[in-house]
C-alpha cells in the first residue's frame, strides 16, 4: 500500500460507504462510467473503490444522487493507487473545486482537534446534515448512555438532537483498507481522564480490525482492553466510539504500555495520539 502525501490531509479522515457515479475518458479517447463507492472520505477527497485500473492523474467528472431528481457534482483527480483487493481498485482522489462541498459532510479545522475527547460522524435528526462532531465530556457520557448528543445545529439555526450517521451502502462496516501519514507525537501533557464505557475499533496494517472495550478517554489518548497484545510503540488507527456500519473516524495512536490481564486473558493497553502535520 502506497502513501499519501502529508499535504493533502487538511480533515478528518472518516470511514464512510456511499455510492458515487463516475465517469472519465482516457488520453485514447475510449470513456468509461461506472458506479463506485468510497471508503473514505474527507473534506477535499478520498478513498474510492473502482473496478477499472486507472493512471495517476486522471481527471474524473463524479456525481452524487441527493434526493429526487437532485444530483451534486464535482471534478476530481486520482492521486494515487493506494491498494487492491478482490473487488477492485483503491485510488485516493483529490476533488479540484474545494468549495463544492461535494460530500455534504461539515469537517471541522483540524486545529480543533487537540480538544477533542471522541469524534464521531453525526447528522442532525432534524434536516439530517452530517458534521464530524468533537465531543467534551457531557456529549460524551450523554452518547454513552443515550446513543444520541443535543447540540446546536447551524443550518437548522436551532437546538437539536444528533445521532451516529449510518453508511449509505446496507452491511457496509468497517474496512481495512486505509492510508496511513507520516505522524509526529503530541507533546505529552497532563489531561482529565473520563471514565468511559465504550467501544472503539482499532486497525493494525496486516492484521485484521479489533472491536476493544474502552476504560477511559482523555483529549490526548484512551486505555482499552483487547483480545489482542499490542507491543509498546506500536503505531494503529483507533475509532472511538465504535458502531459497525456508521461513519468511523479512525485517527492515528501509539501504544504506549501494554499490561497482560492472565486472568481475563486478556491485555490492557494505554495508548497517545498522534498529530499529522497541519497545513498552512
Amino acid at each position: 500500500m502506497s502513501t499519501l502525501s502529508d499535504g493533502l490531509r487538511q480533515s478528518d479522515r472518516v470511514s464512510f460507504r456511499m455510492p458515487v457515479e463516475a465517469a472519465w475518458a482516457t488520453a485514447q479517447g475510449a470513456t468509461f462510467a461506472q458506479t463506485v463507492e468510497t471508503l473514505l472520505v474527507s473534506r477535499n477527497g478520498g478513498v474510492l473503490r473502482f473496478g477499472e485500473k486507472l493512471e495517476t492523474g486522471q481527471e474524473l467528472h463524479l456525481r452524487r444522487h441527493i434526493e429526487g431528481e437532485q444530483w451534486k457534482n464535482a471534478r476530481a483527480r486520482v492521486v494515487a493507487e493506494i491498494d487492491q483487493d478482490k473487488n477492485g481498485f483503491l485510488y485516493a482522489i483529490h476533488i479540484l473545486d474545494p468549495r463544492c462541498d461535494f460530500w455534504d459532510i461539515d469537517f471541522p479545522s483540524l486545529h480543533k482537534a487537540e480538544e477533542a475527547l471522541a469524534r464521531l460522524l453525526m447528522e442532525c435528526s432534524f434536516c439530517q446534515r452530517r458534521e464530524v462532531v468533537y465531543l467534551n465530556e457531557m456529549q460524551l457520557k450523554s452518547f454513552e448512555v443515550r446513543r444520541c448528543v443535543a447540540r446546536h445545529c447551524r443550518h437548522c439555526d436551532s437546538p437539536s438532537i444528533w445521532i451516529e450517521s449510518l453508511s449509505e451502502l446496507a452491511g457496509a462496516g468497517s474496512d481495512g483498507a486505509h492510508s496511513s501519514l507520516e505522524e509526529r507525537v503530541v507533546p505529552r501533557r497532563n489531561r482529565t481522564r473520563v471514565k468511559a464505557r465504550v467501544l472503539a475499533c482499532v486497525r493494525r496494517r496486516g492484521f485484521a480490525e479489533e472491536v476493544v472495550v474502552c476504560e477511559d478517554l482523555s483529549k490526548g489518548g484512551i486505555s482499552f482492553r483487547s483480545r489482542n497484545q499490542y507491543p509498546e510503540g506500536t503505531r494503529v488507527e483507533v475509532a472511538v466510539p465504535f458502531t459497525p456500519g456508521t461513519g468511523a473516524i479512525f485517527v492515528p495512536i501509539r501504544i504506549v504500555f501494554s499490561q497482560a490481564i492472565p486472568t481475563a486473558g486478556l491485555y490492557r493497553h494505554g495508548a497517545a495520539y498522534i498529530k499529522p502535520p497541519i497545513d498552512n
